[in-house]
């Protein structure tokens, strides 16, 4: 085994302390974790950011979520057809119920909500000005679904938001 002597700054000390205190271990031992965590989440963080990692944990991490293939997500559009009123219902309601969960994060500005979304690869989202937004739809099926939700996620949000769906496309305008 190599000895490696480090200078640390006061911020890095106390990070190292608050995990040799929590695992109540040594500080090389720390150093040795965190250099396996930071070998395992490299790779990923080459395809994806760590932003987006974090999104993903967090979506996942209380089962509350799970991840569908898009061929998956269009083919339940696709059956579902007209769907029936208490569906889209309770698809609004969602929306609605989304909205307190993201206010309760601190997720509350509409392009930060836009962007945690975007996540879910429902769409990709363009910003074509600070209050005018274009969700580009991963497939044409969905339009009804994610209209719905997001008129159910804004019914009660405290500017008025216009929802618009065009080919394939959503807009969002906030007034």
């Amino acid at each position: 085994m190599d000895r490696l002597s480090v200078s640390l700054n006061d911020k890095s000390l106390a990070i190292i302390q608050k995990y040799q205190t929590k695992y109540d271990t040594t500080q090389a031992d720390v150093i040795r974790r965190a250099l396996h965590w930071m070998s395992i989440i490299e790779e990923p963080a080459e395809k994806v950011s760590v932003e987006n990692i974090l999104t993903y944990v967090d979506y996942l991490g209380d089962n509350e979520h799970l991840i569908l293939d898009i061929a998956h997500w269009k083919s339940i559009f696709i059956e579902i057809g007209e769907g029936s009123k208490k569906f889209w219902d309770d698809v609004r309601k969602t929306g609605d119920f989304h909205r307190k969960e993201y206010f309760d994060k601190g997720i509350r500005d509409v392009q930060q909500i836009l962007n945690f979304i975007e996540k879910t690869n429902w769409y990709s989202l363009k910003v074509d000005s600070k209050n005018s937004f274009t969700l580009i739809l991963a497939t044409s099926e969905s339009v009804r679904f994610i209209k719905t939700f997001f008129e159910g996620f804004f019914s009660n949000f405290p500017q008025k938001v216009e929802i618009a769906e065009e080919n394939m496309k959503i807009r969002i305008n906030v007034h």
